[in-house]
């Protein structure tokens, strides 16, 4: 493969060179010629990053009931628990599976990531309101139905704490965290905050997205403000880095109505290290 070549300024880019291809050319000094610029070269730096990732995580999270009494203090996730959301111990714990109707017994997959912070999958079927080990994990960020019917109950998924639900109806987790793997680096590179009620009152929102690298404490990347009839949606041209082992989470921290409904949704390209 040869390698790509280099410019040092605009004189050495010139759009649409052939006017029946929709893309720039740019300057191969090395062998003195035009040659179509490709994706991600020369381009922004969210180009870049998108155009060398591995892989992609979409995420999307939900909380159905936010009240009044959030604060910085008192924040609520966006998620399916509706409460601060905390994690599992870093060295990672016994984790359970069970649901609330004694009929279910589909298969479900977990996903998270193990004691290393190397991504785990664990697949296999429920068995009604008795709990199923599923082994040891240190992060869980997504579950979801791989039977052929509906759960009848709610999925938990449960250690000291309750790591991941899917609610009825839902067959998945709707969860608005992630943790980088420890053979990964991230890049958050765009997000979506939306809101609704069955009323016509309008209710508006502060979001804190908050990372956490390995060892460390949360702190607050972004804040956004939202409600229930303004969306927000923002690409960022410079992607937030996420180091290995970093927490990513979206946190309700104000609300001035009650029983509003908020959604999340978000981004990350991934880079292996190596």
């Amino acid at each position: 493969m040869s390698e790509q070549p280099t410019f040092d300024n605009a004189y050495e880019v010139i759009p649409h060179r052939n006017f029946t291809l929709p893309f720039n050319y740019v300057w191969d000094r090395a062998n003195s010629r035009w040659i179509a610029m490709e994706k991600g070269f020369g381009g922004s730096y969210l180009d870049n990053i998108t155009f060398q990732a591995n892989s992609f995580i979409h995420k999307f999270g939900s909380n159905p009931n936010i009240s009044t009494q959030v604060s910085n203090t008192n924040p609520q996730t966006i998620w399916d628990g509706s409460s601060n959301y905390i994690f599992p111990n870093d060295n990672g714990e016994n984790i359970q599976v069970f649901s609330s109707n004694n009929s279910d017994n589909q298969n479900i997959v977990i996903m998270g990531l193990d004691e290393n912070f190397m991504e785990k999958t664990w697949t296999g079927n429920l068995n009604g309101t008795t709990p199923v080990d599923i082994g040891n994990f240190s992060r869980v960020f997504r579950a979801y139905n791989d039977g052929s019917s509906n759960f009848s109950g709610t999925i938990t998924v449960e250690g000291a704490n309750d790591y991941a639900k899917i609610q009825v109806g839902n067959n998945q987790t709707l969860m608005s965290i992630y943790t980088i793997p420890a053979d990964k680096i991230g890049y958050l590179t765009k997000y979506s905050l939306s809101a609704q009620k069955s009323s016509s009152s309008t209710i508006n929102f502060t979001a804190q997205i908050r990372t956490r690298e390995f060892g460390k404490v949360f702190r607050v990347r972004e804040i956004v403000s939202f409600g229930t009839s303004h969306d927000t949606q923002r690409n960022l041209d410079f992607p937030t880095c996420l180091q290995p082992k970093t927490d990513i989470i979206f946190n309700i921290v104000d609300s001035d109505g009650n029983n509003g409904a908020v959604n999340a949704d978000f981004d990350i390209a991934l880079h292996d290290l190596t």
